[in-house]
């Protein structure tokens, strides 16, 4: 037990002390000691195994405003450690070899054959591109990365976007622990991974906030002082199955007038007729929000009336959300910021009369400033963060956030 004590310590030292370097690249080993609190002893001991393992680099004397000694500057290692991330789509799945240091390397999409499953093209396309851009051990590990709900308890993936069998959601869980030997598996939510990028790379300084992503479906993910509620499994909370109009259309989960089925991107086009018709949009077979956006801003009439509507249903959920949970800050992200400013405007205006204004008067509302691709980093950064330990590599451990552990 005290070897295993002693494990935990050191691991969550290194951990500390690379989540510093990552964070300000070319830190110096006394200034690490003042912002991690430990001995100058334990780490210059840490660094120097950080470096010899090849997760951080020393790049020579640096510059100081003090006098006597110059510090040596310490940076994340490039090309060295990666995440493999596969995101998995309707008929196809997105393989990239992501590094620890935050860049995609690598980049191949498959399609689904007839007689294929998500698992099976993960695990092919794992090996016959992945292991060709990169040695076997310098892969720490694989990251699914789908929009759906996880039950690792129950070993089950349920309320998905995607078009899986009717068997295989109960059965990824299982098949992916042998489809990767040798490496641990994350099974994670698309939603978790882009609000995790959010927290790590959006300069998010308010402990709780709120992220919703609008793709397919409608996700949110919350943080509570400085935490993910419950897991990256995406189990905690399902926004997008909020009612906001219980005589409205009928959603695949049984309730009527959910968020996805008013004011997601697959709802836009069935709503416009309640609207009037848009000419400019009237040829395509899908509208985007891209397209509305776009419509809204050459002021046509139709568009305004739609996305001012929207703006307010979305108010209706967000009101709500803010007297449960109290955020500091809420971010739009997906394709949402495709709307435009216009629909943020009217959501901030809409929330002053829907909201219980006493908290919606201290909630910051604003789009996603980061690419389309963030989920990437998001899912990487959190398989190294809360998954990854530096002192008790199990390569036949299986995650799927069934294990609830602490950075």
């Amino acid at each position: 037990m005290k070897l295993v004590n002693q494990q935990v310590i050191k691991n969550t030292n290194m951990k500390r002390l690379y989540t510093s370097i990552y964070s300000s690249p070319g830190i110096s080993r006394a200034h690490l000691a003042k912002q991690t609190k430990l001995s100058k002893t334990t780490v210059s001991t840490l660094v120097d195994e950080l470096i010899e393992r090849g997760f951080i680099v020393d790049n020579g004397i640096g510059e100081s405003d003090s006098i006597g000694r110059k510090p040596n500057c310490l940076q994340v290692r490039m090309n060295s450690y990666y995440v493999v991330v596969m995101n998995w789509h309707e008929n196809a799945v997105e393989a990239y070899l992501v590094d620890i240091a935050g860049t995609s390397v690598f980049h191949e999409s498959r399609k689904l054959s007839e007689d294929e499953n998500h698992v099976a093209c993960s695990g092919s396309c794992f090996q016959e591109s992945i292991l060709e851009h990169c040695a076997p051990d310098r892969i720490l590990g694989i990251c699914i990365v789908m929009s759906a709900m996880i039950d690792a308890s129950s070993n089950e993936v349920y309320s998905t976007t995607l078009n899986l069998p009717s068997m295989e959601s109960t059965q990824i869980i299982k098949s992916l622990k042998t489809a990767f030997p040798g490496y641990p598996v994350d099974l994670l939510n698309d939603t978790a991974c882009y609000s995790y990028a959010e927290k790590v790379y959006g300069n998010i300084k308010e402990k709780n906030f709120a992220f919703l992503n609008f793709g397919r479906g409608i996700g949110a993910t919350l943080f509570t002082e400085g935490s993910m509620l419950g897991t990256a499994s995406g189990s905690s909370t399902q926004f997008g199955h909020y009612s906001i109009d219980p005589h409205g259309p009928e959603c695949i989960c049984g309730n009527h007038g959910c968020l996805e089925v008013m004011i997601s991107e697959q709802a836009l086009k069935n709503r416009i007729p309640e609207f009037g018709q848009i000419p400019s949009l009237s040829a395509l077979s899908e509208i985007t929000f891209s397209d509305l956006g776009k419509a809204a801003i050459f002021r046509d009439p139709t568009a305004l009336a739609m996305v001012k509507e929207m703006a307010w249903e979305l108010s209706i959920a967000l009101s709500n959300l803010i007297s449960t949970v109290n955020p500091s800050l809420i971010v739009l992200g997906g394709k949402i910021p495709d709307l435009g400013e216009y629909f943020l405007n009217e959501v901030r205006e809409d929330l002053k009369k829907t909201g219980f204004r006493r908290m919606v008067d201290n909630v910051t509302v604003r789009y996603s400033q980061l690419q389309s691709d963030s989920f990437l980093n998001g899912a990487m950064k959190y398989f190294f963060d809360i998954h990854y330990s530096f002192t008790n590599q199990d390569p036949t451990n299986f995650l799927s956030d069934d294990i609830r552990r602490k950075p």
